[in-house]
């Protein structure tokens, strides 16, 4: 298939599903530990449930969720078993989940984006813009809720609106309204603005890896395979990089759909050192070595 085409092999379109997940595993990695045992302990209950889910083992994540939910019905265990239900075709059970998570965590502005990401990627985005919507009505006037509401206001694409409330928890030293400003300038139409912005937030030194998947997939889907690729690169060279999988698999896409066969080759050989049961890879590679 020739390279630039619309329609993505098998190997390299798994690499633009997995951005779907990424908010969950984010969601699921929020611990806000006080240093208690018992909240360290339900922390590692979390890890324990995302592990059991990412190896496929859905019935046991299931039970950890319930444990969680038994133990101090924890709204983000609410969503996150409810978004299980949603990928198991189980929708009634996912709907109730995510409404107790919302009556949990009524003032928690992203177990709402959370339920919005979910029932989007299960082609319900009308139905997910209603818990946005709802967001927007959460009061509060601290820094932390105008980057919230910006961020909503983009989901929702009210641009000017998210921008208006982005420069304000800007102006409040909030570091991620960086991030969501170039999302939202770029979505107005104003390139200079947004690549501006998200220069800022990598060198604020707070862009995570996950961040930088994204705004690397966002090149992706654009066919900006050379912006893509810098944007992987930037998160493969953290100290930290939960996801350093994702990354490495994306970034081999990215230079195979830019040409560059050479440096896919070696960053596939890199891959499958450090995974080498992917046996996706392998095929992957195979068709590498042809190039």
């Amino acid at each position: 298939m020739p390279i630039g085409s619309m329609e993505l092999p098998a190997w390299r379109a798994e690499s633009m599903k997995m951005r779907s997940r990424h908010f969950r595993m984010r969601l699921e990695s929020r611990s806000d530990i006080s240093g208690r045992s018992e909240e360290k302990e339900l922390d590692i209950c979390f890890y324990k449930a995302k592990a059991q889910a990412l190896d496929g083992k859905t019935k046991d994540a299931l039970a950890t969720y319930n444990a969680i939910i038994k133990y101090n019905k924890d709204a983000r265990a609410y969503y996150l078993r409810g978004d299980l239900y949603m990928d198991m075709g189980e929708e009634k059970k996912g709907r109730a989940d995510f409404e107790s998570a919302v009556q949990q965590g009524k003032k928690n502005y992203e177990i709402y984006i959370g339920i919005y990401e979910s029932l989007s990627r299960h082609e319900k985005k009308d139905e997910g813009q209603k818990y946005l919507s709802a967001a927007m009505e959460i009061k509060g006037d601290k820094p932390e809720d105008e980057l919230y509401k910006g961020r909503i206001s983009y989901l929702l694409g009210e641009n000017k609106d998210a921008i208006s409330y982005l420069e304000k928890a800007k102006e409040h030293k909030q570091m991620l309204a960086s991030y969501y400003l170039g999302l939202a300038y770029d979505a107005n139409g104003d390139s200079d603005k947004a690549k501006k912005c998200i220069a800022e937030y990598i060198k604020s030194g707070v862009a995570t890896s996950y961040d930088l998947y994204e705004l690397g997939m966002q090149e992706m889907q654009d066919g900006n395979y050379k912006n893509a690729l810098t944007y992987f690169n930037s998160g493969l060279e953290l100290e930290k990089v939960p996801n350093k999988q994702n990354l490495m698999k994306s970034a081999i896409a990215a230079y195979e759909y830019s040409g560059d066969f050479d440096s896919a080759k070696k960053m596939m050989k890199e891959y499958l050192k450090a995974y080498p049961d992917d046996e996706e890879a392998k095929h992957e590679n195979t068709f590498l070595e042809t190039r």
